[in-house]
Parts: structure tokens; C-alpha cells; sequence
């Protein structure tokens, strides 16, 4: 998987537990363009990103949330030399289940924390070697009403038993009515929060730019070119953004962009590095719908 949808967004939590109850669904189908492995071959790439999200605030100051979330990758090979001249993988899946907590305290700061459990895995794979778990915290600092800055970090025990730790910066700066800098994407398992620009011509159209990088490892199956072994694709996913809101609740976004630095890997069920190589930039589209109610 190389983009999410979701967003972790300071002014979004904090409306949250101004609201006593709030329900989020969205689906996002992306499609990424056929491109070049340089160790030989080639492949596309065909997602779909479906979540769940539910808010429910327990004072005037704290949300306690629920996220479910569900992806499919569906991965195509073809001509690959690099991997034993086999498809190292077909269809990927993550499920996903997190339990956000957002608080305001005196003085203008604010602490979030998302301990989260996912399993990724290929279709085939063992669910129980297929586990990943940990937490993303932040604590930010409202300076004015519309600028708020702080910093985050995750923690995340991975399907290989490797332990990443990334640090991030929690923003969500207003420059001016039409200006804005925050951070488009969700701090997980897979990487950082990232940040994006984005320009408001009015109320209901917006116009972003970002980028983020994304580390997505998952179990293979049991009888595939490396059985019970480590799939990982990453990169740097840069795209423009454009926002359609809706008086509804409706909220429709259009991504184009590109995965940069890119690089597939292989390992088998030891975390051995058994292949590696990277791909040319790729290209991709992809377009959330979501309803806020």
C-alpha cells in the first residue's frame, strides 16, 4: 500500500470532542501505473482503502475514538528476474484496528495517543505471524487559534520483529484565510504523518501538495517463492490533492502523484534479505469519497 487517506489533523481531533458523538466512513480505489523493476520485470498495482471511524467525547476537553480500517493491494507482476523470476507476491491485505485518544489541557497544550493493532499479510499467510502493534503519541501547543505546533513519535513492533521508531512534527498552521500547512496523513505502522500545503479558493474547494514516506511490510504465504517469508515496498509518496466539500457532510478528494525512491524487497521467514531492487518513479490516481455524521 502507498497512500492512505485518512488524515491526522489537530483541528479535526479537537472538533471531536466538541461534538458528543461523530461517525466516519470512506473508501479510496487507487490505481498505480505500470513501471520498470530495475533488477528485471515490471508491475502495477490496484488498491482499495475502506475505514470506519467513530468519536465519542467523554468531557469538553477529551475523544476517545474508534478506527477500523481495511485495505487490499492487488499486486501484478510480470517478467521479473530479480525475485527468481517469479511474482513474489499476489494480493496483499491490512486489517486494522485503533483506539484514538485526544485531550486539551490548561495553557493551550494537547496530547494525543493511538496504540493500534494491524495484521498484514499476503492472501495464504499465517494471521499469527502476521502481526504488527504499537502506538503514535503527539503533544502540540495551541499558539493562536489557528496555529498549533508540536511533536509526535510512533512505535511499532513489525510482522519481522523489527521495532521502527519515527518521530514527526505535529502541525496544523493557518497562515492566513486561504493558507494552511498540516498533516495529511495518519502516523501508523507504515510511516510518519507527512506534510501538506494546501490553498482554499473558498469554502468548499481546496488545493493541496505533499509528500510523506511509506514502509509497508507484510508475511508472505506459505507456499510462494519465499514461504512464510517478508514482502516490503517503500517510497516516498509525493501527489497534488484537490477537495470538494459538501453542505451533506460529502467530502470527495482527487489524488495525482508519484512514488519516488522506490524499492521492493524479499526476505525469507528468518528476515534474510533473499532480493532487492528499486523501480522507476510511478505514478498513480486515486479519489476518496467520505461522510462525516
Amino acid at each position: 500500500m502507498m497512500i492512505s487517506a485518512t488524515s491526522l489533523n489537530a483541528l479535526a481531533q479537537e472538533r471531536a470532542t466538541q461534538k458528543k458523538r461523530s461517525y466516519e466512513v470512506s473508501v479510496s480505489p487507487l490505481y498505480q501505473s505500470k513501471v520498470n523493476i530495475d533488477g528485471g520485470g515490471e508491475f502495477k498495482l490496484s488498491s482499495l482503502f475502506l475505514r470506519f471511524k467513530a468519536r465519542q467525547s467523554v468531557s469538553s476537553t477529551t475523544s476517545v475514538g474508534l478506527n477500523l480500517k481495511y485495505d487490499l493491494d492487488d499486486y501484478d507482476f510480470s517478467g521479473t528476474t530479480e525475485f527468481g523470476g517469479a511474482q513474489p507476491w499476489n494480493d496483499v491485505r491490512r486489517f486494522g484496528i485503533g483506539v484514538p485518544v485526544f485531550t486539551r489541557f490548561e495553557n493551550n497544550w494537547s496530547l494525543g495517543i493511538s496504540p493500534s493493532v494491524d495484521w498484514l499479510q499476503e492472501d495464504g499467510a499465517d494471521s499469527g505471524d502476521s502481526l504488527s502493534y504499537g502506538a503514535t503519541t503527539f503533544v502540540f501547543k495551541s499558539l493562536t487559534r489557528d496555529k498549533r505546533l508540536g511533536l509526535g513519535a510512533g512505535i511499532f513492533r513489525t510482522v519481522d520483529d523489527d521495532t521502527r521508531i519515527f518521530p514527526f512534527i505535529a502541525v496544523d498552521w493557518r497562515f492566513n484565510e486561504r493558507w494552511r500547512l498540516s498533516n495529511p496523513f495518519e502516523a501508523d505502522a507504515l510511516g510518519p504523518a507527512g506534510l501538506e500545503l494546501t490553498y482554499s479558493f473558498n469554502d468548499r474547494w481546496h488545493l493541496g501538495g505533499g509528500g510523506v514516506y511509506r514502509s509497508f511490510r507484510f508475511r508472505l504465504d506459505r507456499e510462494g517463492v519465499a514461504p512464510n517469508g517478508i514482502g516490503e515496498n517503500k517510497g516516498i509518496v509525493s501527489y497534488l490533492r484537490l477537495k470538494r466539500e459538501a453542505e451533506s457532510g460529502l467530502e470527495v478528494d482527487f489524488y495525482a502523484g508519484a512514488i519516488l525512491n522506490g524499492e521492493l524487497e524479499l526476505k525469507d521467514s528468518n528476515g534474510n534479505e533473499l532480493a532487492s531492487s528499486g523501480f522507476d518513479t510511478a505514478p498513480f490516481a486515486a479519489i476518496t469519497l467520505s461522510v462525516e455524521f
